[in-house]
């Protein structure tokens, strides 16, 4: 057996220590050998050395130019390299010098290996460090358990919070100032900038890429296609513990965001807040009274005290400057694509409290919103609210999101007298027909605004739809069922106040379920509640065959006086009664009083009542 022989039994037998010795031992006087140059190269290729195999293969094709396997060893080294440039060429230069079917069958086999190797190549690939990380900790209870969680699928260097902005068009409107704004009154807080250009057409992005912040990241979405995709993008990109979405038309005021950030942390069960703006409805409006830019950031500045009394838990948000957590969206998703534009914010807030968490209006936190005015018309916002109004009650089986959220502002009126309780009072609250429980959690606020912390809700309905909303803000027992049951699912239970959503005359026995409820009310307590007026306009009309377009129901006729002496044989009695009005235009007033013949002018205003509320108490006298 000649050296060319042994090295390449060696080979074969994987005996790579005694092939390298022969090598080694014969390189020089085979060094005009193309076969020992092979052998060396194969070799190589067996202990990874591809580089210098390839130098291998080099030598011996300078000896043997056009051999075959010499040319198949060479391209299957670039090959394993990931040169697959080289290996390529090769494999093709192959290609031409032969006429072996079965030859170029694998030949061709190589080449399309090759191509299948670039592709993958080519991918993005994603490598996440979690060499100092640790797994999350189930935590206490779910809250600890998702923020734990959240915790650990961010960086180590994040920001504390993402602060978006998106922009469509209106540059020198309202763009520079909103982002100059976040600039100034944003240097307490940690965060990150992401500036999305919703396609807009005024060099937008040619600002935001001047933009002066240490942490930026620009979005260009090159057609605008709705304020939801711009804003899915933001959302995509953030990297952080808190996520706070601002439109382009809202400028932030000294400690807006710090005052947001101390309410969400001081509670696991806290998930979203929005701050108080103007220009906005569903009650988050504050009036700062300023005369100009400059005076509005000075009184935003006094007004932006952080105050735990005025973090008001609400059922439903409009969602301008809203500071979410992470795992709270990680929970409940971003946004439905069922709400094209309105509704959108009603229905992320039900879905958060749904999943657990308390939904916030920081009162003590003002930013300004200095859109006043859709932009889309007024035929195509009607549409858009119609629509998005249905969408939400078929999503949330008949809950409507206006009418099912009231905060009876008239009732809340009468939470004024709160002496007898004292700061470790536990005071329980109960909503009788109440829908979502909208009153009882404004009584909770009202109580709250005032120092008062120890509030514990509870609710009756007649009503099993609204059954999860009420226990998403209750403490207490939820109960569904015949009015005639009320006592025995509250038997020996005493409250501080009753709320009545639905008038007392609409049930059966309006007397006797006015015995039962006083019978749950404690000694200092206050019973508040609705009484329909029985000769407003809609039953002056229904006499005359004329029906309006209002709601209507069937009605125990219960005038005011006749309930409060009946109260008093009861040992209770009215001490407040305020009117709550029909909404009627000015044009149906005209029409009303051509139909209808007054005899005096209070006549027809008292037509115009559409409910008493009263405030009952215990008499004492």
């Amino acid at each position: 057996m000649n050296i060319i022989e042994e090295i390449t039994d060696y080979i074969e037998n994987n005996k790579i220590e005694e092939a390298l010795e022969l090598i080694l031992k014969n390189e020089e006087a085979l060094s005009d050998n193309y076969k020992f140059w092979n052998l060396k190269g194969i070799l190589c290729i067996k202990i990874k050395e591809y580089k210098t195999a390839i130098n291998c293969f080099d030598e011996a094709l300078k000896i043997n130019k056009n051999n075959i396997d010499l040319l198949y060893n060479l391209a299957y080294t670039y090959e394993l390299k990931k040169d697959y440039c080289n290996s390529n060429r090769i494999y093709k230069d192959i290609l031409l010098k032969v006429n072996d079917e079965e030859l170029k069958n694998e030949i061709n086999e190589c080449l399309n290996r090759i191509k299948r190797n670039i592709e993958l190549e080519e991918c993005e690939i994603i490598i996440k460090n979690t060499d100092n990380k640790v797994a999350s900790e189930f935590g206490d209870n779910v809250y600890n358990a998702r923020s734990n969680t959240a915790e650990s699928m961010l960086d180590d260097e994040k920001p504390l919070v993402s602060v978006m902005v998106q922009a469509y068009n209106n540059l020198e409107k309202y763009t520079k100032t909103c982002v100059e704004c976040i600039l100034k009154y944003t240097t307490d807080v940690n965060y990150e900038l992401i500036l999305v250009d919703n396609g807009s057409t005024d060099g937008t992005f040619e600002y935001f890429k001047t933009v002066n912040h240490p942490r930026k990241k620009i979005i260009r979405v090159t057609k605008n296609i709705g304020a939801g995709y711009g804003g899915y993008q933001g959302y995509l990109n953030y990297s952080s513990k808190y996520f706070v979405a601002i439109a382009n038309d809202i400028y932030v005021t000294k400690n807006w965001l710090s005052n947001m950030v101390k309410c969400a942390m001081s509670s696991d069960k806290i998930g979203m807040i929005n701050p108080c703006l103007d220009n906005v409805s569903n009650l988050q409006s504050v009036d700062l009274g300023y005369k100009d830019f400059d005076d509005m950031q000075q009184k935003a500045e006094e007004y932006n005290i952080s105050d735990p009394k005025k973090w008001e838990e609400r059922l439903r948000l409009i969602t301008l400057g809203t500071l979410f957590k992470k795992e709270c969206l990680d929970t409940v998703g971003f946004m439905d694509y069922g709400f094209f534009h309105d509704f959108g914010d009603d229905d992320i807030t039900f879905r958060i409290r749904r999943a657990g968490y308390k939904t916030i209006l920081c009162k003590d936190t003002f930013i300004c919103h200095a859109g006043k005015i859709t932009d889309k018309g007024a035929e195509i916002s009607e549409q858009s609210l119609r629509k998005g109004k249905e969408i939400f009650r078929n999503k949330y089986y008949g809950i409507d999101a206006w009418n099912d959220v009231n905060y009876e502002p008239i009732m809340m009126q009468y939470i004024q007298e709160t002496k007898r309780f004292n700061k470790e009072s536990i005071i329980k609250v109960i909503g009788i027909d109440v829908a979502c429980g909208a009153p009882i959690l404004e009584v909770k606020n009202k109580l709250r605004n005032k120092g008062l912390f120890n509030t514990r809700l509870s609710a009756f309905s007649t009503e099993a739809k609204y059954w999860l909303d009420l226990k998403t803000i209750c403490d207490d027992a939820v109960e569904v069922d015949r009015i005639d049951f009320l006592t025995e699912h509250f038997y020996g239970q005493k409250f501080d106040y009753i709320v009545m959503g639905k008038p007392i005359n609409e049930y059966g026995n309006p007397y006797k379920l006015v015995t039962q409820v006083l019978n749950l009310l404690s000694d200092d307590g206050q019973l508040l509640v609705k009484l329909k007026n029985t000769y407003d306009i809609i039953t002056l009309l229904k006499i005359m065959n004329i029906t309006l377009n209002m709601n209507q129901q069937n009605l125990y006729n219960v005038l005011v006086d006749e309930f409060n002496e009946y109260l008093k044989t009861k040992g209770y009695f009215i001490k407040d009664a305020y009117i709550e009005l029909h909404e009627v235009g000015e044009s149906l007033k005209k029409d009303i009083k051509n139909l209808i013949s007054f005899k005096t002018d209070n006549d027809y205003n008292k037509a115009l009542v559409n409910n008493y509320v009263l405030n009952i108490v215990k008499n004492k006298k």
